[in-house]
């Protein structure tokens, strides 16, 4: 036989014997990104996935190169014990020793890698993150530095307004805490029954305040949604009824109670429709190393379980409910 003639039949022998599916990598079960928030918040501000899938392939590139190595190994054992190639035999070794023929079984195989690292170890992710309502005015001040009277109007009537809260009511909860309410108070009806949280809770956050704080969001980071959807910027995003929220600062590292638990879901846009370029609800990876600020673990050591249900992006093609 020609030597042309040889190399595809040597070829067409390894490609016969070839499983249909190969799985090449194998995501070891405590394998996840929740150790490397960095990562997802380089993925968020430059708006592409390109950093996960650079961490991925420094992970697993050079095992998924190893597992063809040795499956081209068992592949060339299989075509010697076998009779039916016993005219190629002697050509086998050769054939392989040469790094074109090595490198295109190699292309082969992990064409047929059926393996997804990246689904699995974005399965196994439950990192923690937090949306902070910003705003053109300052953050609220705690209680004893308004001198317990609280007033409608700039940051904490956005709050107010943000949990459709009927400011009147919020009035009459205050005063039952010992707070003062000056100023005016409209009695807004229509959103009675369609408030977000508790009066209580809310005006028990407010007392127990204790520095310039924001309204902070507590939930898992989406990372499935925001990975599938290449890290754009969403349109809304959805916190789930049952979440926690509340007044907490992560440039001085306090807050309140974080005690608001959410009656309903709570759609928040990116950006207040009519509002200037400061007033937005911005989602952040809340764990440590991320380069943030204090995270709320740091300040208030909480169980993974409250932090609730994933947030939900809405993106501008998609509909809220």
């Amino acid at each position: 036989m020609i030597q042309e003639e040889i190399n595809q039949q040597i070829w067409q022998a390894f490609t016969s014997e070839m499983q249909e599916k190969y799985h090449l990598v194998y995501v070891h079960y405590d394998e996840s990104f929740d150790k490397h928030p960095e990562t997802i918040m380089n993925c968020m501000e430059k708006q592409e996935i390109y950093p996960l899938l650079e961490m991925t392939d420094d992970w697993y590139n050079d095992y998924r190169y190893e597992n063809c190595l040795e499956i081209i190994e068992e592949l060339k054992d299989s075509i010697l014990s076998n009779d039916r190639y016993a005219s190629l035999h002697p050509y086998i070794e050769n054939w392989l020793d040469t790094d074109d023929n090595k490198d295109n079984l190699r292309y082969c195989i992990e064409e047929r890698d059926d393996s997804d690292p990246m689904r699995e170890l974005i399965s196994r992710t439950r990192m923690r993150a937090r949306i902070t309502q910003y705003s053109k005015f300052d953050a609220l001040p705690a209680a004893y530095d308004m001198q317990h009277t609280c007033h409608y109007r700039e940051y904490f009537k956005n709050i107010v307004d943000t949990l459709h809260l009927n400011p009147a009511k919020v009035k009459q909860a205050l005063i039952n805490k010992g707070l003062n309410a000056e100023g005016n108070w409209i009695n807004l009806t229509y959103r009675n029954g369609r408030e977000a949280v508790e009066y209580e809770d809310f005006a028990d956050e407010i007392l127990n305040q204790n520095c310039y704080c924001y309204l902070v969001f507590m939930g898992l980071f989406p990372l499935k949604d925001m990975y599938e959807q290449g890290f754009v910027k969403y349109h809304q995003i959805i916190v789930p009824k049952g979440n926690i929220c509340g007044l907490y600062s992560s440039f001085n590292g306090g807050g309140s109670l974080l005690g608001m638990e959410l009656k309903r879901d709570l759609v928040l846009p990116l950006r207040l429709p009519g509002k200037t370029k400061h007033d937005t609800f911005d989602l952040d990876v809340d764990e440590r190393n991320c380069n943030n600020g204090y995270c709320i673990d740091d300040v208030y050591g909480l169980i993974r379980a409250a932090w609730g249900k994933e947030f939900i992006p809405v993106y501008q093609s998609q509909n809220c409910y």
